[in-house]
């Protein structure tokens, strides 16, 4: 579903199985964020279909951190260029692979990073995103900002009225620290990793208010 020009959201909508939100950048690269669990790739790909998107277009895949219902379905992508964070690829060797992806019976995939995002400026094409590190949830999650469009994508640090858990390779400390980054950017449109979204600068800043004064105080 179309948010804004160049932005399309596919939010995840069954309660019964945990899959994450995702999000389409279009313009001239076209980018999909974290494409959830492989075995739900059909329901994504139909979704997309109905905004004139298909699998063959994604030039590019981000993903926010490698936890399976972020990461898995990059399998089904074999010619799109994959963006992580370099951080990531040890916590998913050492940690995901044998706690998170070998007990739920999911596979970790084949598929190997292109390009190691770092803090800083992400050009897709003429349109300008902001990588930042926000460590916490994982050690290397990361969001994306869009200043112009004051889009805000944030995996699973920041969602409607909660945060990120912090018990597989998290830091609460960091990740306390990484939400309070967040805080200060001029943000309409919060897109979080599951859960609905924040439309409205308003909503945006209600959101943190809570965050800041429920659930803050508890990672500190």
């Amino acid at each position: 579903m179309k948010l804004l020009e160049g932005v399309y959201i596919y939010p995840w909508l069954n309660p019964q199985y945990n899959n994450s939100n995702s999000y389409l950048l279009t313009g001239e690269v076209v980018a999909l964020i974290d494409p959830g669990h492989l075995n739900f790739i059909p329901e994504l790909l139909g979704q997309m279909r109905r905004d004139g998107f298909y699998g063959k277009d994604i030039t590019l895949l981000i993903c926010t951190h490698l936890h399976p219902d972020h990461f898995e379905g990059v399998e089904f992508f074999k010619t799109s260029l994959l963006a992580i964070h370099r951080e990531e690829e040890a916590a998913l060797r050492d940690y995901y692979a044998p706690y998170l992806y070998q007990p739920s019976g999911t596979r970790v995939p084949s598929k190997e990073p292109d390009i190691y995002l770092r803090e800083g400026k992400l050009w897709l094409g003429k349109d300008l995103w902001q990588v930042i590190h926000t460590p916490g949830h994982s050690p290397g999650s990361i969001c994306l900002y869009n200043p112009s469009k004051k889009v805000l994508i944030t995996g699973d640090v920041v969602f409607y009225q909660g945060v990120g858990r912090t018990d597989f390779m998290g830091d609460p400390q960091a990740l306390a620290h990484s939400i309070r980054r967040l805080m200060g950017l001029d943000v309409e449109y919060l897109l979080p990793g599951h859960g609905q979204i924040l439309v409205g600068k308003e909503s945006v800043k209600r959101n943190f208010q809570l965050i800041e004064r429920m659930v803050l105080p508890l990672l500190l």
